[in-house]
């Protein structure tokens, strides 16, 4: 485990569900932050929040709305010794990408980082298979990918979380469609529409990872092979969200490509790896902090 550098671990705010146990996180943003936390071996307290709670909580405490898309989202980590004078209220910082960084740099001897060195690059890499999964997987594929998840999320979330997310939702879909209306008639033009672009991502995957042991970084089932990155944990945070949506998804989703392509698909090597480390299934200690007044 990474050795504690202050008095009070840091406390992570996710989404609350009403799955069992450690499925119960299931958002792709905040699962950036959990297993990147798993990852670098960090110990950490945690608290799920229901979706209506999220901006009451985080004003409550100074966090200023987001310039873009939702004002007030999660993942969100709370730790006012590292983060008095750095951030806005002095205790709270939100965005995966602002709270992977403050990771990295609070613990440089870590087993892993989301930008490992040399940092520019590994940036540069981020940014590439960013773009690769939100394009090829779902703006490529006509928004296919997303018409297999978003139906499936007022199911999993608590009710009022539920009443909220469709609320929301709706009110930010040109049609003013609720989310259980955003999936096709036909379940199976979802699939069609979104298998080339998987195998896409599998091709770009097994391409990286040729050139990371061309380059001597090592065999092994991430972007830069045996090194852990940022890219790598976005994908298995889709897949974890693609788990959560049920019904099968998780492993049709892995096996495109499988039996002509690959005998295992890239895509499902990362899976395993971050199941075999276990860092899908760590959890942190409950706690729970509470609004300002």
């Amino acid at each position: 485990m990474s050795a504690p550098l202050f008095n009070e671990k840091i406390h992570f705010l996710d989404i609350s569900s009403k799955l069992p146990g450690y499925h119960q996180s299931w958002s792709p943003n905040t699962l950036k932050t959990r297993l990147l936390l798993n990852a670098m071996d960090i110990p950490y307290t945690e608290q799920y929040v229901s979706y209506p709670d999220i901006a009451s909580l985080l004003k409550s405490y100074g966090v200023p709305a987001s310039a873009s898309g939702f004002s007030y989202t999660l993942p969100a980590i709370y730790h006012p010794e590292s983060l008095k004078g750095n951030v806005p209220g002095d205790a709270i910082l939100s965005d995966s990408i602002a709270i992977a960084h403050h990771l990295d740099a609070l613990y440089p001897s870590a087993p892993h980082h989301a930008f490992p060195e040399p940092k520019s690059d590994s940036e540069a890499l981020w940014t590439e298979s960013e773009d690769l999964l939100r394009k090829i997987i779902f703006q490529q594929s006509g928004g296919h990918g997303y018409r297999l998840l978003m139906p499936r999320i007022p199911l999993i979330l608590d009710d009022r979380g539920a009443e909220y997310f469709v609320k929301t939702r709706a009110a930010s879909h040109p049609q003013n469609l609720s989310p259980v209306e955003w999936g096709s008639k036909d379940i199976e033009d979802d699939w069609k529409a979104v298998e080339p672009s998987v195998r896409a991502y599998n091709a770009y995957l097994q391409r990286k990872r040729s050139e990371a042991e061309a380059e001597g970084k090592g065999k092994g089932p991430f972007l830069w092979g045996q090194t852990l990155s940022m890219g790598d944990i976005y994908l298995a945070s889709i897949l974890v969200w693609l788990q959560a949506a049920g019904e099968g998804r998780l492993e049709r989703f892995m096996a495109i490509g499988e039996g002509d392509d690959y005998e295992t698909s890239p895509i499902r090597d990362v899976w395993n790896a971050f199941e075999k480390n276990g860092w899908l299934s760590k959890q942190g200690e409950e706690r729970v902090i509470h609004e300002q007044t």
